[in-house]
């Protein structure tokens, strides 16, 4: 069976292999607000890296959410200063269409600082001196997957665990569409490689703060419906912020039969509001998002609006309105 998707050039995956091979020491990082993905994929390369002999360091803008604190080597991960406390010449930026968009982060890499960019975002700007990115593979954790055995490099337990993880949240275990077959195939070789797969999901899904899991409830009560009853957004004030960060709430927009689209408005600081965008089939919130300065997957992305929640909800109500068919 043929465990390669067929847009990952060999060209590409040697010039990543060389890249790997040739540093000594490197930053990894990733987006700002770093999830699953992009934490997973840094760790487990960062692993492997050591295994190479070399020197990384995993820099990200934002402290990772406790959920991911299982993960092996979570606490060798670096908070961004600003000023920078040093800067790197090589670096590798993961799960990240566009550079900027590994916020302060930035300020640690060197002015001509060669970059490997990883990524399976639709919308990556190739950024980077060597780059591998294709939306084929389902999560950034799939191609860094590739690449280690593109290497032959061994898959320690750590690592799959790390690597499972990241492919898990950007599948929804596994629900949503960019799953394929070869996701499902890489996901069951990291199990034989030691991943163990229910010990996995029950830190991610089941591990939340007693204020995160209520606030779901208050995030329920909030929902109304827009669009002909195909648009559900879901709201969440500053005060509730105070409690958690209920990311999953978005998704229960999409339990009600007709939506087709839900937003999920969490007001981080008075009038500065993260949005989460969800979709079934018909509308690509990647672009939505994109429209307002975001980005993300076709079915599952997010923006930062600003503004009252009621200008927040109009605006996010017309863009809806005009992708629906």
């Amino acid at each position: 069976m043929r465990l390669r998707p067929t847009q990952l050039d060999v060209t590409d995956l040697d010039e990543a292999a060389a890249f790997l091979r040739d540093c000594e020491e490197v930053m990894l990082t990733s987006h700002v607000n770093s999830e699953g993905d992009g934490i997973g994929g840094c760790l487990a390369l960062a692993g492997l890296l050591r295994k190479l002999g070399k020197s990384p360091s995993i820099v990200l803008q934002d402290v990772p959410a406790h959920a991911y604190a299982f993960l092996a080597d979570f606490d060798d991960i670096i908070q961004a200063t600003t000023p920078a406390a040093r800067t790197f010449d090589r670096v590798i930026v993961l799960d990240c269409p566009q550079i900027e968009r590994i916020g302060t982060a930035t300020e640690s890499v060197a002015e001509d600082a060669a970059v490997l960019n990883l990524d399976h975002h639709v919308d990556n700007q190739r950024f980077g001196d060597v780059n591998v990115a294709s939306d084929e593979v389902c999560s950034t954790c799939e191609l860094v997957y590739h690449i280690a055995a593109h290497m032959e490099l061994e898959i320690e337990a750590d690592t799959a665990e790390q690597l499972y993880a990241g492919i898990i949240f950007d599948t929804g275990n596994f629900r949503y569409s960019l799953t394929t077959p070869i996701s499902m195939e890489v996901a069951a070789e990291l199990v034989r490689c030691g991943a163990r797969l229910d010990h996995i999901a029950d830190r991610l899904y089941n591990n939340s703060t007693l204020g995160s899991v209520k606030l779901v409830g208050r995030a329920i009560e909030s929902l109304q419906l827009y669009c002909d009853a195909r648009f559900a957004i879901l709201h969440l004030t500053n005060q509730d912020m105070q409690l958690g960060d209920p990311e999953a709430a978005v998704n229960y927009g999409l339990m009600v039969g007709g939506v087709e689209v839900t937003a999920l408005l969490k007001e981080e600081q008075p009038g500065k509001f993260r949005i989460s965008l969800r979709s079934r089939e018909t509308v690509d919130v990647s672009a939505l998002a994109h429209g307002f300065g975001g980005g993300g997957h076709a079915r599952a992305a997010g923006c930062r609006l600003e503004g009252t929640a009621e200008e927040v909800r109009h605006l996010l109500q017309e863009a809806v309105g005009k992708a629906l068919p």
